[in-house]
């Protein structure tokens, strides 16, 4: 760990916060948070904290290493990271560095923020400044704690987060998805019933496997396996609803050729069986 806070200390402010028991165990917490006026020395550098960081650019330049790349921080530009890695966040040598950052824990927090992480990099883009108000309106609320504070803190936290998987979402839909990849859903869509196979979509589609599947994923959010067995899911769903046909021939009509298997991958994803389900959802005769 090394730690060198080179900062104007006469403009920035931290605080840290203390979460009730309450927030600590339900909701999404704000640890420390803060405004940072930086110097060119300034450099955090560590691991194996506990904590997510999130971090917004309002001026200067800085930089950020994390999972083996380093990026460049300017102003609308921000990161979110998993502070248990290996990370190392410093202002430009010549340069200033203005930020506003938040440190949370809590459950929520985390599986927000590892979805994020999943698209491969920590960077996000505030253009309109608006994960950075949501930062400074988390810290009044904590300068000025009342019985509300945890629960707003926490909403706020949340918005925040979810503009920042947006903004993730936003720059991969910015870019025009390939018309081969609308014509695999459609053949995907048509075909739940048969097997899959990604040799044979690469074969038909006259694209490489491992193109497929990157370019697939990225504009859809999942793999083609894991698109099709979605389809055969609500497929399942939807007939467990509505008819009265056994388990066995819903599995069949969704595209599963063993019922076990298709009963144990049900639960795993519905947290109920298949008969389960159909109970809670024809039991009740007002269901939409």
């Amino acid at each position: 760990m090394n730690i060198f806070e080179d900062l104007d200390r006469l403009r920035s402010a931290s605080l840290v916060a203390s979460p009730s028991a309450f927030a600590r165990s339900s909701l999404i917490c704000v640890q420390f948070a803060g405004h940072y006026f930086t110097n060119p020395g300034y450099s955090i550098e560590r691991a194996h904290l506990d904590s997510y960081l999130l971090v917004c650019t309002l001026n200067g330049k800085g930089y950020l290493t994390y999972r083996g790349k380093t990026h460049t921080l300017g102003r609308g530009l921000g990161f979110l990271i998993d502070c248990r890695e290996a990370h190392l966040y410093r202002t430009d040598p010549e340069s200033l560095w203005e930020f506003a950052w938040v440190h949370l824990i809590g459950q929520m927090g985390q599986d927000l923020a590892a979805q994020f992480l999943k698209q491969g990099e920590p960077i996000f883009e505030d253009g309109d400044g608006r994960i950075a108000d949501g930062i400074r309106q988390v810290r009044e609320l904590q300068m000025n704690r009342d019985e509300r504070s945890d629960l707003s803190s926490s909403a706020l936290l949340v918005r925040m987060l979810t503009d920042v998987l947006l903004s993730a979402a936003g720059q991969r839909l910015n870019e025009p998805m390939p018309a081969w990849i609308d014509e695999i859903k459609t053949y995907l869509e048509s075909r739940i019933q048969d097997g899959v196979r990604l040799d044979d979509l690469a074969g038909r589609f006259a694209v490489s496997k491992y193109h497929l599947s990157r370019a697939f994923k990225r504009h859809t959010g999942y793999s083609p396996y894991a698109y099709l067995m979605n389809l055969r899911m609500s497929a399942a769903k939807a007939l467990l609803k509505t008819t009265d046909l056994s388990v066995e021939a819903i599995a069949y009509r969704a595209g599963f050729t063993n019922v076990t298997h298709f009963i144990q991958l049900f639960k795993n994803r519905e947290r109920v069986t298949p008969l389960q389900f159909r109970k809670a959802w024809q039991g009740n005769p007002g269901r939409a």
